[in-house]
């Protein structure tokens, strides 16, 4: 028994003086293989890395470029919708029925300022009595001015009584004045003259006598 364990011993310890006795002679090529195998195995784990770090880019970069090429498709879509609904023939016809509706609305009703003009100046109106002329009183003004001011509208507006003289007028004025009254008025006061009355006027003027036409040359401006 102790006989085979020390050829055993002695077997081992022979491979072991060969593999160092070997080694003692062939270190330079050992050396060789370590420094080349490092180096395959650190060349394979660079490559790795590298490989690792380029193809999320290339996809990151394919992600960018498709999300850029949605986006401009997306650009360009929505740029065609707004094209063909600038031009839709219904979205033009639709706006021209716009503007023309605002265009009546602003012809058919004045602003404030005209409105304030319009009473102002006077204005005629028609009902079932007929057509009148309803004057606004202006500071200092009274029943004549008044009347006055209707007879000139009427006169614009129809022509009858454009060749009354001057002496005519003062007539026709004080004719109209007298069956309205002569009461005292404040400024913003509206009387309104009915086209009947103004026509009497007017053709009572037209019948003065020239006597009469002499008396009131004296009120002539």
């Amino acid at each position: 028994m102790e006989s085979e364990i020390e050829i055993t011993e002695t077997a081992t310890k022979g491979w072991f003086e060969k593999i160092k006795s070997w080694s003692y002679e062939n270190w330079q090529t050992i050396l060789v293989v370590l420094i080349v195998l490092i180096v395959g195995i650190s060349a394979y784990n660079y490559n790795q890395q590298n490989n690792t770090n380029l193809y999320p880019a290339v996809a990151i970069d394919d992600n960018e470029s498709n999300s850029n090429e949605l986006d401009k498709n997306n650009q360009e879509d929505e740029t065609e919708d707004n094209n063909t609904e600038e031009t839709s023939p219904e979205i033009i016809a639709e706006n021209e029925d716009q503007e023309e509706a605002a265009k009546e609305d602003s012809e058919a009703e004045p602003d404030e300022e005209t409105k304030n003009e319009k009473t102002e100046e006077g204005f005629s109106s028609l009902d079932n009595s007929g057509k009148t002329y309803t004057i606004t009183a202006n500071d200092g003004e009274g029943i004549t001015h008044l009347a006055r001011r209707a007879l000139e509208m009427y006169t614009q507006e129809t022509s009858d009584g454009s060749n009354l003289t001057k002496e005519q007028k003062i007539y026709a004025e004080d004719y109209i004045q007298n069956r309205i009254g002569n009461e005292k008025i404040n400024t913003g006061h509206q009387e309104t003259f009915s086209e009947s009355l103004i026509k009497d006027a007017i053709s009572n003027a037209n019948d003065l006598s020239e006597e009469s036409l002499k008396n009131l040359t004296k009120y002539v401006k």
